[in-house]
């Protein structure tokens, strides 16, 4: 071999461990990287839930009789969980499942110091499964802070949360998982639209917290699927949010209505009319905000306030959202054509 042909194999051997020493480098740098984020995932859940602990309840019932207060008590009834929504001068506003409350006798919250208070109802609604509670404040949960709410539109499938409660009565628990899929409906209330969740919601998490990182509620835990794994439901923000507003201002959810029965549009229907869907008008309510406006059976309605509308259930689902006094406009199409009228809701009992 010359000295060509060596300095040439030395060149090479010296390429070669080069690229072997660059390869380690990126190794150990992408290993890092990993194990870097891992650690903030980590960091992210420590927070959350030492942040958001003292805000999460547990609730219970007692029958009318002479009360004890033992801490997880085997006579308490329809245990459930809750959270902060509000904290004014002489009370903390605490939002749960209207079901965790629905048997008679009172109501009492447990803190995560396993202070036991005696809860008054503000307002329960029965279509979200939604109630409000009060507990008064003193000197044992005056630094108590209420939780803080996402936007709905941040919440996205895919996206990790925490569910918090006290499943079995345990007290503070907390389980992680994705959003599995928004807008479900899955018929366990008139008004839907769930969360889908892997995190695992088990009895006695009912009415506590969904939480995203960031320690803010994007839902409230309602029910899980007992034969399945890793399906629960969560009521969507937005809807909590408005549910809880009203029960705190008037004690009530007040719902427009405007007095009209609909179905589904029939798949003849769609290409007769060369529509794409809508909701067919069955029943107008003598006397009703609808029946002065035009409105006739057999009309298809295509749009609300320019929003398309698909079928029966999306039609109810917007007019659940219509409040006493909004001015809707309805897109109408039937054999002589389009058009448009104005319908304003009353509140009805």
């Amino acid at each position: 071999m010359d000295n060509s042909d060596r300095f040439n194999l030395e060149k090479i051997n010296k390429l070669l461990l080069f690229y072997i020493l660059l390869y380690l480098i990126i190794q150990s740098c992408e290993s890092k990287k990993e194990k870097d984020a891992v650690k903030l995932i980590q960091d992210r859940i420590e927070n959350v839930i030492s942040q958001t602990t003292p805000s999460v309840v547990t609730i219970f019932t007692k029958q009318d009789k002479e009360t004890s207060l033992l801490l997880k008590d085997i006579d308490d009834e329809s245990v459930g969980s809750g959270f902060v929504i509000k904290k004014t001068s002489n009370y903390l506003y605490i939002a749960t499942n209207a079901h965790v409350i629905e048997k008679k006798g009172n109501i009492f919250v447990r803190f995560y110091n396993d202070r036991v208070f005696k809860a008054e109802v503000v307002g329960v609604d029965t279509k979200t499964d939604i109630a409000v509670l009060k507990v008064k404040l003193n000197n044992f949960n005056r630094d108590i802070k209420s939780l803080k709410f996402e936007y709905i539109e941040n919440i996205k499938p895919g996206m990790f949360v925490l569910v918090a409660g006290s499943p079995y009565n345990l007290g503070h628990t907390y389980t992680f998982g994705i959003i599995s899929a928004i807008n479900r409906e899955v018929g366990i209330s008139s008004i839907e639209g769930f969360i889908q969740t892997d995190a695992s919601i088990n009895p006695g998490d009912s009415g506590g917290p969904l939480l995203n990182l960031e320690g803010k509620v994007v839902g409230m835990s309602i029910a899980t699927v007992q034969t399945g794994q890793g399906i629960g439901f969560a009521i969507p923000v937005d809807i909590l949010q408005d549910t809880i507003n009203q029960l705190i201002k008037y004690g009530k959810v007040r719902r427009g209505w405007i007095g009209i029965v609909v179905a589904d549009v029939s798949e003849e229907i769609k290409e007769r009319m060369n529509i794409n869907g809508g909701a067919l008008v069955l029943k107008i309510e003598k006397n009703s905000p609808a029946s002065g406006t035009g409105l006739v059976v057999g009309d298809i309605i295509t749009k609300i306030n320019g929003n398309p509308i698909k079928n029966s259930k999306e039609f109810r689902l917007f007019l659940n959202k219509v409040k006493p006094g909004d001015m809707i406009e309805l897109e109408i199409i039937n054999s002589k054509g389009k058009r448009t009228i104005t319908v304003i809701p009353i509140e009805k009992d």
